[in-house]
């Protein structure tokens, strides 16, 4: 992801199917992020990936400059995923009060309300 601390002028979230990247206007600075990379856990930066976030900015938003130094701030998350991509949902075997959420991949903020009522009538 690339945040943007500057006035862009960006004030409706948007996602560019065709670049994958998601704009998201948040208070006083834009987020570009978008791609994601099968790799385990690394935390290295892609910077062909980067540089693809910042093309699309330029692109869909009229001539949108992303600096070298917002390039060079560009950090990385960790998706947990599950290999089917559904995530897992239920009680440890393990440990009886522990109550497992993890493996929603890209889809966390979407099947979150979900879960969270799911995890609620587990618990």
């Amino acid at each position: 992801r690339i945040n943007v601390e500057r006035q862009t002028n960006i004030t409706i979230p948007a996602i560019l199917c065709e670049a994958k990247v998601a704009v998201t206007p948040m208070d006083g600075y834009t987020r570009f992020a978008g791609t994601m990379e099968l790799a385990g856990i690394n935390h290295n930066i892609n910077s062909k990936r980067v540089e693809a976030i910042a093309q699309a900015a330029k692109r869909y938003y009229n001539g949108l400059e992303i600096t070298e130094k917002e390039k060079a701030t560009a950090k990385c998350g960790l998706r947990p995923c599950s290999p089917d991509g559904l995530p897992y949902i239920g009680k440890s075997s393990k440990c009886k009060n522990l109550t497992i959420a993890t493996g929603h991949a890209m889809m966390g903020w979407s099947l979150g309300p979900a879960t969270g009522k799911l995890v609620s009538e587990i618990v």
